[in-house]
């Protein structure tokens, strides 16, 4: 079953590794196999990957989008992980969960739990800054 795919005027898309733009409209993408594609919202740059969750999204990121290079990226995501795990031990079953997906070879869905990760990161650190840990 085709995907379909509404963009935004000027919203960027990555498929395949190549960068996509859409023009000054509305527009439509329809794709009729399978293909590795983030949109511009869940795309995370090098730059802003600094902390160690976003680590983690940016290196499954790079493994799901450039292939050819997966085995590296794999490698620094296990090694963001495993750092994760130990900092904040109640991440352990969402890090479990995003080592199972990647065992599966389903990185978009490891994607989305790392999206996870972030948030849990974001409560993790609100509640250190409030005085609540």
């Amino acid at each position: 079953m085709p995907l379909k795919i509404s963009l935004k005027p000027n919203e960027r898309i990555i498929v395949n590794g190549a960068v996509l733009q859409n023009g000054d409209t509305h527009g439509q993408l329809v794709v009729h196999n399978e293909a590795s594609l983030l949109r511009e919202k869940d795309i995370l740059t090098e730059d802003e990957s600094a902390t160690p969750a976003r680590r983690v999204y940016y290196a499954l990121q790079c493994a799901y989008l450039f292939p050819e290079k997966l085995q590296t990226f794999l490698g620094s995501c296990e090694q963001f992980l495993t750092a994760f795990a130990e900092a904040a031990p109640s991440a352990h079953t969402l890090v479990a969960d995003i080592r199972g997906d990647v065992k599966a070879d389903r990185l978009y869905q490891a994607l989305r739990k790392a999206k996870r990760l972030m948030t849990k990161e974001k409560e993790i650190i609100d509640a250190y800054e409030s005085g609540a840990v």
